[in-house]
């Protein structure tokens, strides 16, 4: 699915910032259209709860009915959102590495694989410790050809390699996918909003700055990627954060949002104890047709698909809060195959299935 390619100014307006400024003139926040396509809602999601992290109370969801994005209705006002947050969030819950730590004798296998894929379809030199983490290369460099390329390419974000060029990871976290591209040949930078975490990530000598994309400086076409991964289904506005990001990118840049897929298998399925819906936390959650509507008007040229990544973990999680549900152990097995073979085969089949929306986009080159 590709965006239009249109040339419009980077300030045009969007559905959600109407919200926030009848927010601002003290008028109701209620969301009645779709913030991303202004599209009517279709299906109501009610008496949601925060089933993560347990903070106290109900939400509301509407799904619209032209792009199939979720979004929260009533929208929060910008100063209750840091009180969804726990005090201890996962963003600086994880050790901070540049080399990837497989952990046991599948994960070696799928780290192979995705090492090989790296090298042959991204273009990455990989450092020797990977390899020697990963078992070495051995058959995983024939083997990479018959697998899907998403499989390595989320490791590295889908990002081609390009050494020298300059990334920026917005809600960077830690700083984990940092030190990794830092390792693999990229200029980084970081803005993460969470204090505790930039604070680990500058144990490693990452540069992350403390900030909201929203209001940290950028500069113009200053950056050659910019990704954000779980980050657009956090922000108030998704368009003013995405405005922002193409205006930093160099022409020919690209830009990188992966978020919950909220039309996908595991979403309607399970509804509002779906794992990914997350309230309070998760505000609007764009689907395939919401990205292109999202980037609109902006001079991006974008492909926008799903993957089947975690679609099994993301089973499992739901179902521990489904009223009726399997042994533990057949829960466990029948996760791992829908990680690992009926959900590939799912989004081979039904390519809008999977847990998780790939948007990769790149900026144009100004006419001449």
């Amino acid at each position: 699915m590709s965006a239009k390619k249109t040339m419009l100014p980077l300030e045009s307006t969007s559905p959600a910032r109407d919200v926030l400024e009848k927010d601002r003139r003290g008028e109701s926040t209620n969301a009645t259209n779709c913030p991303l396509c202004g599209g009517a809602p279709e299906d109501t999601l009610e008496d949601c709860r925060d089933l993560a992290s347990e903070i106290p109370g109900s939400w509301t969801y509407r799904r619209c009915a032209g792009c199939r994005s979720l979004w929260m209705d009533p929208l929060p006002r910008p100063e209750e959102i840091p009180g969804y947050y726990p005090e201890i969030y996962y963003t600086h819950d994880a050790s901070v590495s540049s080399c990837p730590k497989p952990g046991h004798a599948i994960g070696r296998l799928f780290l192979s694989i995705k090492l090989a894929g790296l090298e042959a379809r991204f273009g990455y030199r990989i450092p020797k410790e990977w390899w020697e983490r990963a078992g070495g290369r051995g058959w995983a460099v024939g083997a990479q050809k018959f697998l899907p390329r998403s499989l390595a390419g989320r490791m590295a974000r889908f990002l081609p390699f390009r050494r020298g060029g300059k990334l920026l990871d917005v809600g960077c976290g830690n700083g984990k996918f940092l030190a990794l591209m830092r390792e693999l040949g990229w200029e980084i930078e970081g803005i993460e909003p969470d204090g505790r975490a930039v604070e680990e990530s500058t144990k490693f000598g990452l540069s992350v700055r403390q900030g909201r994309i929203e209001d940290v400086e950028l500069k113009p076409d200053s950056y050659d990627a910019i990704t954000l991964v779980h980050v657009t289904e956090h922000l108030l506005d998704p368009r003013v954060a995405l405005e922002r990001c193409v205006a930093a990118l160099r022409p020919g840049g690209i830009l990188v949002s992966l978020s919950p897929n909220p039309d996908g298998r595991n979403a309607r399925m399970f509804r509002k104890i779906w794992r990914q819906l997350d309230p309070p936390r998760h505000l609007i959650l764009p689907s395939q047709r919401g990205y292109v509507a999202l980037l609109g008007g902006l001079p991006m040229t974008a492909e926008v698909s799903t993957s089947p990544v975690h679609m099994g973990t993301m089973w499992r999680w739901s179902r521990a809060h489904a009223k009726a549900r399997w042994p533990s152990w057949l829960e466990a097995a029948y996760a791992h195959w829908l990680d690992y073979v009926e959900g590939p085969l799912r989004v081979t089949l039904f390519p809008e299935e999977g847990e998780e929306c790939v948007c990769i986009a790149r900026k144009e080159h100004e006419s001449t």
